[in-house]
């Protein structure tokens, strides 16, 4: 008779498994100048050095992927030879029998995945995309580019105002950034080669609200040129403060009542106050900017009329449409949009969530904000249903938290099926089918169809948050 043996993690192993981590958080910190293939087959040669021979996966596939790994820096190789190191290093993350083997393959993957253009430029053109300089890791994650390490050496030094001078260069919605910015610059603080990353939202908050009122520039000679801004979301407003300095006379053209776009219409007002939004956009065009709200270019006024008035037209629209999701059963009129739901919050239009059980399909922060302003409308159950793990939601950790700590149920593993409707054809309930964790083909799982019952949610309100579009 067999008996069950457990079988734990000795030493080495746990020793090994640890130097793979930190030197995952290496290559995750370094610089982009440093070359990534490079850096990838130093640490495979590690592995390959470290590899007690007793497998094949480990021992002869580990060094058939240097080898690619080399033809590939010594101009040898060819595109197709990408797909086989990832195709190779593939099958030994699946049949590597310790984490010599595994991990030295999984880092092989993640390289591909976050570099492939790096592998290509090297096979087309032998050399790297990012060349030889070593950007700031964190100002070439920042998409405003702002001056991190300037400001924050501002902030030690108690020179709050200036700190706010030196971010405003790059980016004018500094309260605005510090309260919602998703932060990429603090996934490539070196900090996390140590430890954790530097709270760098939260210094630039702290500067903030320490600095008091910082006026912005003065404008440059006025230059005579005009320049039409459609649009008055972020982008819209910034392009209208740095023109506005230039000299130029600015308008912006807005169809809403309020300016701030998806600022004002897309995110709720428990993360960004109206009064902090208002007081920022009130800086921006102390600039000199002239506002039209409540026009609609192509209605009220013609692409060809601002052409003829202006040198100049800068279109910045935003995202403000929902992605359709077909589910069966699903009529027109079924479903409502989040980002719908958001707006009408925010114009105070009437939404009737009194007593009434939501479920919100999505897994990223417009999901998080739409099931929260549900929340706080009223509802009775608030249920949000996603088709991959919990931990792979693309929002922010603190949003997700922020959701169960309210009440709200985060159904992961579950892919919408069908709408069931009553006699009178309306919505009351979601049947959603239990997924399993397929295979990792990039750093989140595809799932896939688990054999077991379709499971009811009580549905009175279907809401989507499944992407946007233009």
């Amino acid at each position: 008779m067999s008996r069950l043996s457990i079988i734990t993690s000795n030493r080495a192993q746990e020793t090994v498994e640890r130097l793979y981590k930190d030197l995952e958080r290496r290559i995750v910190s370094s610089p982009p100048g440093l070359c990534p293939i490079d850096l990838t087959s130093s640490f495979v040669k590690m592995g390959h050095a470290q590899s007690c021979g007793k497998c094949v996966p480990c021992r002869i596939g580990l060094g058939q992927l240097i080898n690619m790994l080399e033809d590939v820096l010594d101009e040898r190789a060819e595109l197709s030879t990408i797909d086989l190191i990832e195709k190779t290093a593939r099958a030994i993350y699946y049949s590597a029998d310790c984490a010599i083997g595994y991990e030295a393959a999984n880092m092989v993957l993640k390289g591909i995945e976050g570099f492939r253009e790096d592998f290509e430029e090297h096979i087309l053109r032998g050399r790297c995309i990012g060349g030889l300089e070593q950007a700031i890791p964190c100002v070439s994650t920042c998409p405003a580019g702002v001056d991190i390490p300037g400001y924050i050496a501002l902030i030690k030094e108690g020179r709050y105002a200036d700190a706010i001078r030196l971010i405003r260069k790059d980016n004018p919605m500094v309260y605005t950034c510090a309260l919602i910015c998703e932060h990429p610059c603090e996934t490539r603080c070196r900090r996390n080669m140590v430890d954790n990353a530097v709270n760098i939202r939260g210094l630039k908050r702290y500067a903030v609200e320490n600095a008091g009122e910082v006026p912005i520039p003065e404008r440059a000679p006025l230059t005579g040129k005009k320049v039409a801004i459609i649009g008055a979301g972020p982008s819209g407003l910034s392009a209208a403060y740095y023109l506005a300095l230039m000299g130029h006379d600015v308008e912006i053209f807005e169809q809403r009542k309020q300016l701030g776009g998806m600022l004002r219409y897309g995110i709720p007002s428990y993360r960004l106050p109206r009064e902090i939004l208002d007081k920022e956009i009130e800086t921006i065009l102390s600039a000199g900017i002239k506002v039209h709200t409540g026009i609609t270019v192509g209605k009220h006024i013609s692409v060809s009329e601002l052409r003829d008035e202006f040198d100049a037209i800068y279109i910045a629209i935003g995202a403000h449409t929902d992605k359709k999701i077909d589910i069966e059963g699903k009529e027109e009129g079924d479903v409502v949009s989040a980002i719908e739901i958001l707006r009408k919050k925010e114009d105070k239009e009437p939404i009737d969530f009194k007593d009434k059980e939501i479920v919100v399909i999505g897994g990223g922060n417009v999901a998080m904000d739409v099931a929260r302003t549900s929340v706080r409308l009223g509802a009775k159950k608030v249920t949000v249903v996603y088709r991959r793990r919990k931990v792979d939601m693309t929002a922010m950790e603190e949003e997700v938290e922020g959701a169960i700590a309210e009440g709200i149920k985060i159904m992961d593993l579950s892919v919408p099926h069908r709408v069931e409707k009553d006699k009178d054809n309306k919505i009351v309930a979601l049947w959603v089918k239990p997924q399993l964790i397929g295979r990792i083909y990039t750093d989140r799982p595809n799932p896939e169809d688990a054999e077991s019952e379709a499971i009811r949610i009580p549905c009175d309100v279907l809401i989507t948050a499944v992407g946007q579009g233009i």
